[in-house]
């Protein structure tokens, strides 16, 4: 019954009018209140060790999404596993939204890096609408595909993300700082684009950001859809 519920309230969008009465019936049993946002986590990890939670569902064999009042949300993250990555939406009327906003952050996460476990969409939401708006630097893209690894681009984002602060860089990535101006100074040569320029830099974050959401995001969120389709939708809303 209360995937029956999670499934139905995905379906609806963010202005919707509810008129079913026994749709509002199941909300309040769950505690469900639609005058308040929700912001959903997208967890990935041991699903045996993660949380147990009434608001929740599961999005695919890897991954959990919770569906938590914003008040909940600092509580909630600490008692993740520590080898769990997790993609936090923002707070909205219409749940979708924010699990699609998780989804987007939870590629943004990385496993080697502890700043990087937990993701926030609002702290990539900026380069998240440059991207829907269709902007791309392909052949920045491809030079980096094809040139620097996985480590040097993850030196660009948190470069980026400390505010240029070379300790906090270098106790993040436990490199020396010496390694990290090495990084810096491939990106440039490799791109012809100087990571310590805030424009140029921007360029070569969209770059990144492409390049580690592009696939798994419009595939999780395909999955978000079929996981929505697999009740009867019913008629809960004005038409």
């Amino acid at each position: 019954m209360l995937q029956t519920f999670m499934q139905n309230w995905l379906d609806l969008s963010e202005n919707d009018i509810i008129t079913d009465k026994s749709f509002m019936n199941k909300a309040r049993a769950y505690g469900v209140d639609f005058d308040a946002k929700y912001v959903a986590i997208v967890v990935e990890g041991d699903k045996q060790k993660l949380p147990d939670e009434r608001l929740a569902f599961e999005l695919d064999y890897l991954r959990r999404v919770y569906v938590l009042q914003t008040s909940e949300v600092d509580q909630f993250v600490p008692r993740l596993p520590k080898r769990a990555l997790a993609g936090v939406g923002m707070p909205h009327h219409g749940v979708q939204e924010s699990v699609k906003e998780g989804i987007f952050a939870l590629a943004m996460t990385h496993p080697m890096v502890d700043e990087m476990r937990t993701m926030y969409y609002e702290n990539m939401m900026d380069l998240a609408n440059i991207i829907d708006a269709g902007i791309a630097y392909p052949e920045t893209e491809q030079l980096i595909h094809d040139h620097l690894d996985d480590e040097v681009m993850l030196t660009l984002w948190l470069y980026a993300t400390f505010g240029q602060s070379m300790c906090s860089l270098s106790d993040a990535l436990h490199v020396h700082r010496r390694t990290i101006q090495y990084r810096l100074d491939k990106i440039k040569t490799v791109t012809g684009l100087n990571p310590r320029v805030t424009l140029e830099a921007c360029t070569l974050l969209l770059a990144y950001v492409r390049r580690r959401t592009s696939v798994i995001v419009p595939a999780l969120v395909e999955q978000l859809e079929r996981v929505m389709m697999q009740t009867d939708r019913r008629q809960i809303v004005n038409s």
